[in-house]
Order: C-alpha cells, then sequence, then structure tokens
C-alpha cells in the first residue's frame, strides 16, 4: 500500500551485513527484562515465576519444575525418532555445541553412560514415553498444548537415572519452537527446571516486505527469516513494490538466477519453520476478464509453486481506484461496485484454477483496492458478497497507517469484507514501523495501540518494517511477542529484551543501543511515543539544575560522551548490520553528541565569564549542527536525505545553549 514519499512541495505527516555467523545467535540470551509468566487464562496474568529465566514470546503457562537444571555442556542424547524435524535436531546439536557439550543423536534411549543428559524432542505421540517418565503425561496445560496447532510442551527432571528434557510438540512447527524457548532457558551452560505449555494465539504471524525504496538484499532476506522463525513468527511475505516481476512486469517469468535466489528463500524459511508466502500485483494492467491475463497468473503462481512455495497473496492496493480496460468495462461496468465485481471475478478463477487444484496449499489471500476502514461502502460490500468466502482479506486498520486497532475495528472489518453471517478471515498488515512515507527517519519504539484480544478476531498479523531490515528486528521482534501471546506483551519489557538480544551481552553495546533507539522514538506525532524520552529526562534535569543554579546532575554529559562513541560502539553488537543499517543516523548522533558536550563546556564557561572560550565553544557547537544537518542518507527515489533523530530535542537544547551563552 501507499505508504510511500509524498511529492516535493506537498505536506507531509512527518518532516547489508550478515546478522551473524549461524552459530553465534545461538550463543546470545536475553539478559534482561522479564521473566516468564504463568497465566491460567489467555487474558489473565500472574507474576513471574522465580528461578525461570525471561521468555519471549511470553508462554501461556510457565512453572518451576522440582529438581535440578539439566546441563548440556557435557554428552547430551539427543533422542529423536525417526522422522523427527531435522531443523529442529538441527538446532539442538547448535545449542548444545554452543554450550561446550557434545551431542549424541539416537533413537531410543538404552543405558546412557553415567554424567550425561538427555534431550527428548519430537511430536506428542513420540515424546509421550519421555513425559510419562517424568509423570508428566495426565498434567491437562500440557495435553491442551499438545492439541493446539504449532503447541509444544517443555518440561525438565529425571529419566532413565539421568537429567532430562522433554520438548514436544503438537506438530513439527510446535517442536521447532520448543527449540526456540529451549534456546532461552539456558544458563551457565544447563537448561533451567521448567514446566512450560505453550502456543500461539494468532495463527499467521510474520513479517511482509511490503514497503516502497530501496528493496532488501538477499542476505538481508534470509537473516530477517533466521530472525522470524526464532521469535516463533511463521511467515515471510515476499512483496516489495519496487520489485518489477510483482507489479510492473508481473506476467515475466524469473530467470534461472532469480530463481536460485527465490529458492534460496524458500528453504530457509522451510528450514526455519517460516512460510514463504509470495505475493503478485497484477492490478496496474490487469484486464480482469481478459482470459490471457488469467493465464498469465495462473502460470506466474505455478512457476513459484514448482519451487516450493505453497502460499499466495493478490495485492491489488495502490491501483486505479476504477475499472479500466475496454473489457472490463463491458463486462462489469464502471463504478467502484463494478471494481469489485470485477475483481472478485478474477481472483475467485484464480482460486477455482489454481489454489483448489493443488494439495498442501494455503487459503489465497488479497489486498483489496481499499484496504483501510471498517465503515461499509459500494465496494466493499460488493467484494464481501461476490469474494469466494475461503479467500482472505489483508486490511491495514481504520487508515493506512493506524495509530491505533482496536477489536471492535477488526471485527466491524471482517464483516464489512464478508457478511453479518459469513465474516471475512482478516490478516491485518500494520503499517509499523515502515518508513517508505518518511525516509529521513527511523521508528524504534514498541509496537504499541494494538488490542491485546485482536486474537478473538483475526487470522493473522504482519508487520511492514522499515526500508533498513536490521533496524527493524526490535519492531518485528514485538510483532512476534505480541501476535503469540497479546494479553501477556508489555511494550517496554518487549523492546528492553529485543534490544538486549540484537545487542549482546556487552553492557557499553547495550547502553549504545539503547541510547540511539531513544533518538528514534517519535512515531506520527503519536503521544503514546513521546520525543526521545531519555533524552529529554536528562536534558530537563539539566536546565533544572542550570536554572536553579546547582551543579549538574552529569547525566546529560555522559549521554553526550556516549553519543560521540555510537560509531565505535555498535559495530560491535552481536548483529551488526543494524550499525551498517544506522551509518548515517549514528553519524548524526555523534555529531549532536560533540555538540551537547561542548555546549556544557560553554554554558560553564559563561557562568565564570571566560568570553573566549565561551566564543571557541560556540563555534564546535555550530559546526556540529552544520555537520548533523548534512544530506547523507541516500534514498531510491528522494535523492539523499538528511538523517533525522531526536525528535528536535537536540537542535532545540543546542539552540537554547547557544541564546543562554549569546553576548546579548
Amino acid at each position: 500500500m501507499n505508504t510511500a514519499p509524498i511529492a516535493s512541495g506537498a505536506k507531509k505527516r512527518r518532516s547489508a551485513l550478515l546478522l551473524v555467523a549461524a552459530g553465534a545467535l545461538t550463543a546470545v540470551l536475553v539478559v534482561t527484562g522479564w521473566f516468564a509468566v504463568s497465566r491460567g487464562q489467555p487474558d489473565g496474568r500472574d507474576g513471574g515465576v522465580a528461578g525461570v529465566p525471561s521468555i519471549f514470546p511470553v508462554p501461556q503457562h510457565t512453572r518451576a519444575a522440582t529438581g535440578g537444571p539439566v546441563p548440556l555442556n557435557g554428552h547430551v542424547y539427543v533422542v529423536a525418532p525417526v522422522g523427527t524435524d531435522q531443523a529442529s535436531i538441527a538446532g539442538l546439536q547448535d545449542l548444545v555445541a554452543a554450550a561446550g557439550g557434545t551431542s549424541e543423536i539416537v533413537t531410543a534411549m538404552s543405558n546412557p553412560r553415567e554424567g550425561a543428559s538427555a534431550v527428548y524432542v519430537g511430536t506428542g505421540a513420540t515424546a509421550a514415553p519421555a513425559l510419562k517418565a517424568l509423570q508428566l503425561d495426565s498434567d491437562a496445560e500440557m495435553r491442551d498444548a499438545l492439541g493446539r496447532a504449532e503447541g509444544y510442551a517443555l518440561a525438565t527432571g529425571r529419566a532413565d537415572g539421568i537429567p532430562t528434557a522433554v520438548l514436544a510438540g503438537r506438530d513439527n512447527d510446535g517442536v521447532f519452537h520448543a527449540v526456540q524457548t529451549l534456546r532461552q532457558i539456558l544458563k551457565n551452560g544447563s537448561a533451567a527446571a521448567v514446566q512450560i505449555s505453550d502456543w500461539p494465539l494468532i495463527e499467521t504471524r510474520g513479517v511482509i516486505e511490503g514497503f516502497y525504496g530501496t528493496p532488501w538484499s538477499h542476505q538481508a532476506r534470509l537473516d530477517v527469516i533466521e530472525f522470524a522463525g526464532r521469535q516463533k513468527m511463521n511467515t515471510y511475505i515476499y512483496s516489495p513494490k519496487d520489485d518489477p516481476l510483482l507489479r510492473e512486469k508481473w506476467r515475466a517469468l524469473y530467470t534461472n538466477q532469480e530463481l536460485g535466489d527465490l529458492r534460496e528463500l524458500i528453504d530457509a524459511a522451510s528450514a526455519n519453520h517460516v512460510r514463504f508466502t509470495y505475493a503478485l500485483s497484477p492490478g496496474i494492467d490487469v484486464c480482469y476478464s481478459r482470459e490471457a491475463d488469467l493465464e498469465d497468473a495462473v502460470a506466474k503462481l505455478e512457476s513459484l509453486y514448482s519451487l516450493g512455495v505453497r502460499s499466495f497473496v493478490i495485492p491489488l492496493d495502490d491501483i486505479a481506484t476504477k475499472v479500466q480496460c475496454a473489457e472490463d468495462l463491458r463486462e462489469f461496468g464502471s463504478g467502484q461496485a463494478n471494481l469489485a465485481k470485477a475483481q472478485a471475478a478474477f481472483l475467485n478463477e484464480v482460486n477455482e484454477r489454481f489454489i483448489v487444484a493443488k494439495d498442501g496449499i494455503s487459503p489465497l489471500q488479497t489486498v483489496p483496492t481499499f484496504y483501510n476502514g471498517s465503515d461499509s461502502t459500494p465496494y466493499k460490500r460488493e467484494l464481501g458478497q461476490t469474494l469466494n468466502p475461503g479467500i482472505v482479506v489483508q486490511w491495514t486498520g481504520e487508515d493506512v497507517v493506524s495509530h491505533r486497532i482496536t477489536l471492535e475495528s477488526a471485527q466491524t472489518a471482517a464483516v464489512t469484507y464478508g457478511s453479518p453471517g459469513s465474516p471475512r478471515n482478516i490478516v491485518i498488515w500494520d503499517n509499523y514501523p515502515v518508513n517508505d512515507f518518511s525516509q529521513d527517519h527511523l521508528f524504534m519504539a514498541p509496537v504499541i495501540g494494538r488490542d491485546a484480544d485482536l486474537y478473538e478476531s483475526i487470522r493473522g498479523v504482519v508487520t511492514n518494517p522499515m526500508i533498513e531490515p536490521y533496524l527493524s528486528l526490535p519492531a518485528i521482534f514485538n510483532y512476534a511477542d505480541l501476535a503469540w501471546n497479546g494479553p501477556a506483551y508489555d511494550p517496554s519489557k518487549s523492546m528492553d529484551a529485543a534490544l538486549s538480544l540484537i545487542a549482546g551481552s556487552d553492557t557499553e553495546v547495550q547502553a549504545a543501543v539503547r541510547a540511539f533507539a531513544d533518538l528514534n522514538q517519535d512515531w506520527q506525532d503519536d503521544d503514546l511515543t513521546p520525543s526521545a524520552p531519555e533524552l529529554r529526562r536528562d536534558i530537563d534535569q539539566f536546565w533544572s539544575d542550570y536554572d536553579a543554579g546547582r551543579s549538574p546532575s552529569g547525566a546529560l554529559k555522559a549521554r553526550a560522551e556516549l553519543l560521540q562513541r555510537l560509531p565505535e560502539l555498535l559495530p560491535r553488537m552481536a548483529v551488526p548490520g543494524f550499525a551498517e543499517d544506522a551509518t548515517h543516523w549514528v553519524a548524526a548522533a555523534a555529531h549532536y553528541g560533540r555538540g551537547m558536550e561542548e555546549a556544557l563546556v560553554m554554558l560553564e564557561a559563561r557562568k565564570r565569564g571566560d568570553t573566549q572560550a565561551v566564543t571557541e565553544a560556540r563555534i564546535i557547537i555550530q559546526d556540529a549542527l552544520k555537520a548533523a544537518a548534512a544530506k547523507t542518507q541516500p534514498t531510491l527515489e528522494l535523492g539523499v536525505v538528511t538523517p533525522v533523530l531526536g525528535d528536535g530535542e537536540l537542535t532545540s537544547f543546542l539552540e537554547r545553549a547557544l541564546q543562554e551563552a549569546s553576548p546579548n
């Protein structure tokens, strides 16, 4: 959808490195944040569980288990019956290796060696004996989890006389999710003693690469898919607006090289239990009633099906809002209702000829031309009446970029795009943290304003990220948390855990990442995402001390020094691509930090009447402001722009400081 930049002169609302080597993230633990919670009901919340590390997404039920932790830093039997998910086994082997242990894959346990541990992994039926050995085979919460799609149970104890962990899934997805949870409960080479019963509340959870501007690199896509899978997301929608073979040249088939890249993405998605979804956007010049166009669309989808794609979207957004070609005018007539009728006829035919005819394929999805708002219109009524009820609609909320998305609004939209008797399945295309409409800004505030109980109404939610893939990872982490277990989602705690994960264990780097994120909070002037709140706190405290004649606390000076060190510290992150994406914003932040530090020197010099020092500092501050305002960030459509950060707080502070020290 069109969140793209508004043309020059028009009013605007706002002024690739590798992620890490495969094994590196294995050792990165979320070391701060919030203890996992035990929740008896989907809409309730209890306190934290002592002794259990923080887990994100927050599980439905977590209990501390009796017995000690399960060591993974010695000899570990990975008990995996024939047919166990290979990606899950590989993930376990990586965890054991990272913990300092050695793994031995066996299909059944027999005479384990002394001092060894065991991890049983598999679907419910194959893991049942191990759960029985831990006396958990009749546990109501675990049985509940293992009866739900993507559900899993993770338990520790002793079996066969050795420390044992059981990772049981309802299906292979559930098994993989259990491995991701095990990753988070490791400490000092051992798994914490826990009993976890868990499943997602929302079926479709993922990322849609659907922005305008520079498309992500192939490597970035691979990295985001891996990250999404580790956070228990299950969907990646390939829909970059500036890929011509999706839109302008939608009829053309891919070259062998392009097919090779797509195959690698599809395989990576499969290995991470993420559903690769292909989005074909023919609406720019399609003739809905033309047989040749229908055949071209089906042929294009067939070419992707042959690569292993089993999920498809046909977006019809950001196109003409009326019937275009002569054949369609004769067949359907003019007007928006007839546009909906023409689109529904085309989509229904694609569904009948392609989707229904295939095995193992997900329901077809579409993005309507009018994709926001829950109000009924002639277009939406006609679409609801004539579109096959099995086709899923993607919807952005009440606005293109929605600050709030409520359960009531989603329920109304489901009826509007369907009917009172048959509400439409809705997937929310959430346009946050996308920045294609404001490419000089980054949006790094926690995800807010989405009702916790949206799971009661919607089929899914996918986040439309920023042009900068690695800077989008914190918000992707938030969405994974929100979509898995909305009632337990806490925006600030989830964001704190996300920043800790991508920063790594170095406390200096963590402080730098948080300071940088603080400079990129304000989203569309939203009152729930205040401007640079930590920076503002330090600035307000400084001026309060200054005006009262007190010695400043030192917090603002420390922040200024930290901002100057961002170019040095951020490349040391666990996710180095973050620093690469942020290069020009980081440079601007360092210039502002230099200016802030010099402003403090200048104000102190003014107090003691050192005119020369004031003059020298003023020059440095003005140079810093000029450097920070330089156009350094390249864009696809707008040329080179000035990276904006600090939400006005940085410039306001420096301007006041200059005024305070003015000779007049």
